[in-house]
């Protein structure tokens, strides 16, 4: 690997170079080896009367000693509806004061909570529920257009003929148990039940599960899917969260700062500091993270690459995940032997350590043997004065392999023919961009009757139909999973028929987080798990 290069949690170290594409944290601040509710135990004790979290939406404002006294009397009520240790509980539903509260009071019991997307409708939320064995499910009566009472019975239609904890569903098997937050409807308890369903005997119960807690043990399954393939279930422990939550807070300061992870790695690995340039925040996911490793791989070759040069991101540390639930073929496609973790994000190191994302490896288009990133060719097309938004795509091509397709859709009220692009590509795109020549096709112009307008073309490219064949069949679905944005009105498919990612504006990979929009809990425990550093955040 060469020489290793330690950053510093604080503050970047000036007087330390990068030599090669390879960094790794500094140890100087010790990993906790604590449990969720023992970072909480330990902030109400210092902090009793200190607000813990406020949803202003709704009126909830609950202190430390407020919000310990209702994550035990969950907990306990968890116990008493018959769920144990190391049984599953899905949470479905947006940022809301219960969420936050499971996720402590699963945590407090030993049970693990699945963070189930809010937008999920039935058959996606079918496989989750099947793939990890869900016991109990919990989730507010409707969120936006979401109707999730409604929505789970497409699933389990014998829910509202059930009594409250004893579902026996013919295609969710293991789910017995639902609960509402907001309303009581057939089949379901009600929070306020659960809540009051613990007495001394389950208190005692609860006592004695938290005596058995380790912090290498499972508290969470993130689901993530990718661009492909069903929904993997990455599964992470007390040490993996809280210590994360940790770093990330010593970090963050008082300021929002850029920061890149993904879910399999609990999920931040990368972040800026306070005192970076607008340089370095804007173009630039930070450095490292202390106890973490970085390396850029070639992804053809395996081999490292220089500093500034593309290449596969790769993950090892506390962080990564203990695997995909019940899906050790998966969890060996990404994380290998040596414990490093395979981003599959496009990236480089430069000297000093900072990592620039470019973009995914499955949209790498590898032209005459160059390697190109359709990210740096969608934010050079998104600079022209007609460009709404753009794909890049590779289309194969018998002579060169793969040729690239920019799929664009203009400005409302302007008109764009392919030569234009052309021509405005055409001795501006240099190294490392293109340097064999300018986008090669445009998907033709005159196909935009087929769709919406304001559109130049939106292209379903068939991967049995080669690159030469004028007679390119276009279609215009709605595939909201695979948007640029979520007003997006462009779909395409890769040469080899997958969907490439969804880059928005600005080059920004799918794991790179500007807003830090974790989980609520995790949010709470940022708070929770600073310890000594709790100081550094008092007002």
């Amino acid at each position: 690997m060469g020489r290793m290069v330690a950053l510093h949690t604080g503050m970047p170290s000036a007087c330390h170079r990068v030599t090669n594409s390879y960094v790794q944290g500094t140890l100087d601040v010790p990993l906790l080896t604590k449990t969720m509710g023992q970072c909480l135990d330990e902030t109400v004790e210092r902090f009793p009367d200190r607000n813990a979290l406020v949803f202003c939406r709704d009126g909830v404002r609950k202190t430390f000693a407020q919000f310990k006294e209702e994550v035990d009397h969950a907990a306990a009520g968890l116990l008493a509806l018959g769920l144990k240790k190391g049984d599953r509980l899905g949470m479905w539903g947006p940022n809301i004061y219960e969420w936050v509260l499971m996720q402590f009071a699963t945590a407090q019991a030993g049970i693990i909570l699945v963070s189930v997307n809010p937008a999920y409708q039935a058959l996606e939320l079918e496989f989750v529920i099947r793939k990890v064995g869900c016991k109990a499910l919990v989730f507010p009566t409707q969120f936006k257009t979401q109707k999730y009472y409604d929505i789970l019975k497409q699933s389990c239609p014998e829910l509202e003929k059930s009594s409250p904890g004893g579902i026996k569903s013919k295609r969710l098997p293991d789910l017995s148990i639902v609960i509402t937050v907001d309303s009581k409807l057939p089949g379901t308890f009600h929070m306020d039940e659960v809540m009051q369903a613990g007495d001394s005997s389950h208190m005692k119960q609860l006592r004695a599960v938290q005596r058995t807690l380790s912090c290498d043990e499972p508290i969470n399954i993130q689901f993530t899917s990718g661009t492909t393939g069903s929904p993997k279930g990455a599964t992470l422990s007390h040490r993996n969260i809280v210590n994360n939550a940790n770093l990330i807070g010593l970090r963050l300061g008082i300021t929002e700062q850029v920061a890149y992870g993904t879910t399999e790695n609990s999920p931040v690995t990368f972040m800026g500091f306070p005192n970076d340039s607008i340089a370095r925040k804007t173009e630039t996911v930070g450095c490292v993270f202390p106890h973490t490793e970085a390396k850029i791989e070639d992804p053809e070759t395996g081999q490292s690459v220089p500093l500034n040069t593309p290449g596969e991101l790769q993950i090892r540390g506390y962080c990564v995940m203990l695997g995909y639930w019940d899906d050790p073929a998966k969890t060996s496609e990404v994380v290998t032997a040596e414990r490093w973790y395979k981003t599959g994000d496009i990236a480089s190191l430069d000297e000093h350590g900072y990592c620039k994302i470019i973009g995914r490896c499955k949209d790498m288009i590898i032209r005459g043997g160059e390697n190109i990133y359709p990210a740096e060719l969608e934010q050079f097309l998104h600079t022209h004065p007609k460009v709404e938004e753009v794909q890049v795509v590779g289309v194969k091509d018998s002579r060169m392999g793969e040729e690239i397709c920019a799929c664009i859709r203009v400005r409302a009220g302007q008109d764009c023919t392919e030569e234009e692009i052309k021509a405005f590509c055409k001795g501006k795109v240099g190294p490392p961009v293109l340097t064999l020549g300018v986008p090669a096709w445009v998907v033709p112009a005159g196909l935009a009757t087929l769709f919406p307008a304001g559109c130049v073309a939106v292209g379903f490219l068939f991967p049995d139909l080669p690159f030469q064949d004028p007679a390119v069949r276009c279609v215009c679905g709605s595939v909201p999973a695979h948007r640029l944005r979520q007003d997006s009105e462009i779909q395409v498919e890769g040469a080899d028929g997958e969907p490439p990612s969804a880059l928005s504006l600005g080059s920004q990979s799918k794991n790179q987080d500007k807003s830090a929009l974790l989980q609520p809990a995790l949010c709470l425990l940022f708070t929770c798990a600073l310890g000594h550093a709790m100081e550094t955040f008092s007002p």
